[in-house]
């Protein structure tokens, strides 16, 4: 018994030795494996040392957040290219406008007044056939992009930025054929609450935009204003929640009418060219957030005055040199938030073909003397739901009777109701005007007008 037990001692002392040379290595793995994942922590804890230190030097704080600028850059999207510090943009839609009219207007796609409906009116303003008409085009179809530069240190740290858009609205382009027109075209140099911009855009008068007759913009029917090529400096300084608007126009006369009432005396110059001057235009207005800044109240006050020379006198008068002027005001309220609001404009003028007031009738060439006009709009419009607003309006272009001649368009008055439904990226837009042109001698044109479109949106 004493030799068994001895014996299995001996095997186990045995048994023991031999396996003690692998205990030893696996306890020296551990140990590696333990020494390997606390180097790794100390480098990362050194990592984050480092990326502190160069934020710091950057000037910018270890936990501060990434901007908005920092954040498109980390972004990639199908519509922005970005080069170094500066970027383009591009946007636009395809649209396509379906309209019917029950009396016939000067033109089906963009009308300014509707045909006298007198059997006796002359082929220039009347329509004796008093005929519907139906046309559709996909002309409004939009493309443009937006530049974004550096800041330039040399002219004050000045932020560079830029417009490019075109539609194709262009006529006589035919319609498998539509030719691009340019809409805007400008350049900006901006200080904080300074800048400057050179190039074609909107004028400065007639800030807002009725929601309907989107191809004329109701011009020639009681809204004013277009685009034209002009250096634009504004200033808006901070007043409280609010913010003063100063803006100033110096455009070139005659790039909306291109008039020139003797071209084969002066060879083919534009009036306003000949002129010796540029237009000027002006604007003051004060915007305010309303209702926790879902909606913005403002208040602007409008100037705009040019000159125009023909070369030979000019009707009844002789006169050579003519003025065109206008005064006016827009209005934006926010009656409740951004779900009910109104907006108009007011004015009166004279001469106002280049701005498209007076029915587009500036100077009478039987009397040689400018047509007087008044005119505005007002319009109501509600947001029921976040997909589907609503709008209301009435707008109005009066020129003085006793400045025009016989079969001279008296005033255009129109009654419209419009819908808009947001179906991101998509839009569809129906409007219905009830459109008037009253004449000198002959009787007025009536026309109930129906415009839908539909769009998409990028």
């Amino acid at each position: 018994m004493k030799k068994i037990t001895a014996l299995v001692f001996a095997v186990s002392l045995i048994a023991c030795c031999l396996s003690a040379p692998v205990w030893a290595q696996e306890k020296s793995k551990d140990e590696k494996l333990r020494d390997a994942l606390q180097e790794i922590e100390r480098l990362k804890g050194r990592l984050g040392e480092l990326e502190g230190v160069v934020k710091e030097i950057s000037g910018a704080k270890p936990d501060a957040k990434p901007t908005h600028a920092e954040k498109r850059k980390q972004s990639v999207k199908w519509n922005e290219i970005t080069m170094g510090s500066s970027m383009l943009r591009f946007y636009g839609f395809a649209r396509l406008d379906m309209i019917h009219s029950d009396s016939r207007p000067n033109n089906t796609q963009f009308p300014a007044f509707v045909r006298s409906e007198d059997p006796t009116a002359p082929v220039a303003i009347g329509s004796a056939a008093n005929a519907s008409a139906f046309t559709m085009h996909p002309r409004l179809t939009r493309f443009g992009a937006d530049f974004f530069g550096p800041n330039i240190e040399r002219l004050g740290d000045a932020k560079v930025s830029g417009k490019l858009e075109i539609d194709f609205y262009n006529v006589p382009s035919s319609e498998s054929r539509n030719a691009p027109r340019m809409r805007h075209a400008w350049l900006k140099l901006a200080w904080d609450d300074f800048s400057i911009l050179a190039g074609q855009t909107n004028d400065v008068i007639s800030a807002l935009y009725p929601v309907v007759n989107p191809d004329f913009c109701l011009w020639g029917a009681g809204n004013l204003g277009d685009r034209r090529p002009q250096l634009r400096p504004e200033w808006m300084p901070k007043i409280g929640e609010g913010r003063l608007i100063l803006q100033g126009e110096i455009g070139l006369t005659g790039a909306n009418d291109a008039q020139d009432l003797d071209p084969a005396a002066n060879g083919g110059f534009r009036d306003g060219e000949t002129s010796g001057v540029p237009t000027f235009q002006g604007r003051v207005a004060f915007r305010h957030p309303f209702w926790e800044k879902k909606g913005n109240f403002e208040l602007g006050l409008w100037g705009h005055t040019a000159r125009e020379k023909t070369d030979t006198p000019q009707g009844a008068s002789g006169r050579q040199r003519f003025t065109s002027e206008v005064i006016g005001l827009d209005v934006t309220v926010p009656i409740y938030q951004d779900v009910l609001w109104v907006k108009g404009e007011l004015w009166q003028g004279k001469n106002l073909t280049d701005v498209r007031g007076g029915i587009l009738q500036g100077i009478n060439t039987v009397t040689g003397q400018e047509v007087h006009s008044e005119g505005g709009w007002f319009e109501l419009g509600a947001k029921p739901c976040k997909w589907l607003t609503v709008h209301g309006g009435f707008s109005f272009d009066d020129p003085r009777d006793s400045d025009l001649a016989a079969g001279a368009r008296s005033k255009n008055q129109i009654w419209y109701l419009a819908a808009r439904g947001f179906f991101d990226p998509v839009e569809i837009g129906i409007d219905y005007l009830n459109w008037t042109t009253k004449y000198v001698g002959f009787t007025k044109g009536d026309d109930n007008r129906v415009q839908g479109y539909i769009m998409y949106k990028f």
